[in-house]
């Protein structure tokens, strides 16, 4: 493996900003990453919320050298990079690593519904064209047939725990977890891919990481941080009202999209809500100001508590 920088902790998703052109406004993707890792992420993810299928190849490859560049060496840069073919997806996974990214996120097809042998066939032949670790990412709801524990266990024996790893999002999450967790014999490192919907349960299940998305980086490094401290009680205070949040960002990618680029915006971190259409979602005013009123709360909390000398 050519990358060096661990794949743990924080490793929030960057949320896709345009210009007025439509075009990735590379310095408001900066802004972000930059502030990802000012709070206290290890780490930056371009992923499906990234709206990573709607760009272009080029932009695509533009991504990566942007994510690698942004992050340099403050924190590993994690590049989705799965397709739709064997081939499309090897030619993803060497460019991002040819930009200097630090690992991948890989996604299944979604067209089709493959079975154990042609999951394991896909993920097998990515692995093997490149030097990086690999996040092995099921998708729930983009997967037309889940992803099996059988399968991601037979990677982890033919490849090890530093080269492939784990973001699986079958429903129901935590039990899930514990079962990718027996089958490997406790060795399979995994991240929650949940927005941190179900942290206080996965946690104590044996989670090396959780990937959430720039709106609530912070949040989620301090709901982390309590629990690596066993602060259960004050890590619930958090972990709650961001299930709850989460509850209404989470029915699409859409809806996530709508809602997360509405309090970026509110917080000067991108400068435009533009979402590539065609959209399945439009987030309504209601929704928008319910919403609002349970993450600034949440960010209130957050923020006491930096204000107190605590970790945020």
């Amino acid at each position: 493996m050519t990358s060096a920088k661990a794949l743990a902790g924080v490793l929030p998703v960057v949320i896709m900003p345009y210009d007025e052109r439509g075009d990735v406004h590379e310095a408001d993707f900066r802004r972000q990453v930059g502030h990802m890792l000012d709070v206290g992420c290890s780490g930056v993810v371009v992923g499906q919320v990234s709206e990573v299928s709607r760009l272009t190849t080029a932009e695509r490859f533009r991504v990566a050298e942007l994510l690698a560049e942004s992050c340099g060496a403050r924190g590993v840069s994690v590049m989705s990079t799965g397709g739709e073919s064997i081939r499309e997806a090897i030619e993803f996974s060497r460019q991002a690593e040819k930009a200097g990214c630090d690992a991948l996120l890989v996604m299944h097809p979604s067209i089709m519904a493959l079975d154990d042998e042609e999951m394991y066939r896909y993920f097998a032949a990515v692995i093997d064209s490149v030097g990086l670790p690999i996040l092995v990412h099921h998708a729930k709801s983009l997967a037309k047939r889940p992803l099996s524990i059988a399968v991601q266990a037979r990677l982890l024996a033919a490849y090890g725990p530093e080269k492939v790893q784990f973001k699986p999002e079958s429903a129901p999450t935590p039990p899930r977890v514990s079962l990718l967790r027996e089958a490997t014999g406790g060795k399979a490192r995994i991240f929650e891919g949940d927005g941190g919907m179900m942290l206080a349960d996965t946690y104590r299940r044996g989670l090396a990481g959780v990937i959430p998305a720039t709106e609530i980086a912070e949040i989620t490094v301090r709901l982390w941080r309590l629990l690596e401290a066993g602060r259960e009680r004050e890590a619930r205070e958090i972990a709650y009202p961001l299930s709850y949040l989460m509850c209404h960002m989470m029915n699409s990618i859409d809806c996530y999209l709508g809602i997360s680029k509405h309090l970026l915006h509110r917080r000067g971190l991108i400068e435009r809500t533009d979402i590539r259409p065609p959209l399945d979602y439009h987030v309504d005013p209601e929704t928008l100001a319910e919403v609002e009123t349970v993450y600034d709360r949440l960010l209130a909390t957050v923020t006491t508590a930096a204000d107190m000398g605590e970790a945020a």
